[in-house]
């Protein structure tokens, strides 16, 4: 995923801070590969920002769809607002779907417990992703 390595091989004119676009971009990728290195052939990743589903995949012959949240850290990821519009939408065309939430904190961040803000997330920096497990959807809305 090369695109990715644009945030963390910035040259020193590109060091500033990350962008919405570009961390929802980077907490895309990173479930991307998760998903990936679990054993889920990817269809489809959309980084584009507000993309729902952001995430096509196919385990074990069935199709489903992965809604990707992100946060700065200290921040958690919360679901959109939208989830039952979605599952409605997509359950009818006879898929299932999943929310994951990620959170990401600058590689230099320090964890103060005490802190309300967190160090910004920097292109050039690395990144430490703290990835919720898939959640499907049927247990986030209820009908």
């Amino acid at each position: 995923m090369q695109d990715f390595e644009v945030f963390l091989n910035a040259t020193p004119e590109q060091k500033e801070e990350m962008s919405d676009a570009e961390v929802f971009h980077a907490a895309v990728t990173i479930v991307a590969q998760k998903l990936h290195s679990d054993g889920a052939e990817i269809l489809q990743v959309n980084r584009e920002l507000g993309s729902i589903p952001a995430i096509w995949s196919k385990r074990n012959g069935e199709i489903s769809y992965v809604i990707v949240s992100f946060s700065r850290y200290p921040n958690n990821a919360q679901p959109p607002q939208n989830l039952s519009e979605v599952k409605k939408n997509l359950k009818d065309e006879g898929y299932d779907g999943y929310w994951v939430g990620v959170a990401l904190a600058n590689e230099f961040e320090i964890f103060d417990p005490n802190s309300e803000y967190g160090m910004p997330l920097m292109r050039g920096f690395g990144l430490f992703p703290k990835i919720s497990q898939l959640i499907p959807l049927n247990e986030l809305i209820s009908e």
